[in-house]
């Protein structure tokens, strides 16, 4: 006799010597054997609470400019300066700040900058002709000349 374990009801099967045929199985309603309860129910897990991101939603105000403001015939550097406030004139310390040009080099190389404590970062710019550069912080996008001054006549 086979005696197959608890799923609700024991049953109770006898096997011919052919395999299954020949089989009889019939059901008790009785209680299973001690060792075989089934596990308790476990109270439902109640569904996690969904967190929404919350993302910073005021306004950058993102200034930027070079010093000198324009370069000598056969060009130089400039440093490229850049300061990030919250609307409201509060500085916005570590907003990412690219700096890219169109022309010469810069000393970042583009990798990207952040701002300190002052809400303020710098980048040097080495050209010797007029360039374009953009500066993009916290999204904010700012593009502007460097002009290089032309050579004077020959007089």
């Amino acid at each position: 006799m086979h005696r197959p374990a608890h799923l609700g009801a024991l049953a109770l099967c006898t096997v011919g010597l052919l395999g299954l045929a020949g089989s009889a199985c019939r059901s008790l309603s009785a209680p299973p054997p001690a060792g075989l309860e089934p596990p308790p129910q476990a109270a439902p897990t109640p569904e996690p609470e969904k967190l929404e991101p919350r993302l910073e939603t005021r306004p950058l105000v993102v200034t930027a400019w070079v010093e000198p403001r324009h370069l000598p015939p056969g060009g130089g550097q400039v440093q490229v300066m850049v300061r990030v406030r919250w609307r409201g004139g509060h500085p916005a310390q570590g907003v990412e700040v690219r700096i890219s040009t169109n022309r010469g080099t810069l000393y970042s190389k583009g990798r990207i900058l952040t701002t300190d404590a002052s809400g303020q970062t710098r980048d040097r710019l080495t050209t010797r002709r007029t360039a374009m550069v953009t500066v993009n912080a916290g999204g904010t996008r700012i593009s502007f000349p460097v002009p290089v001054l032309p050579k004077e006549a020959a007089g």
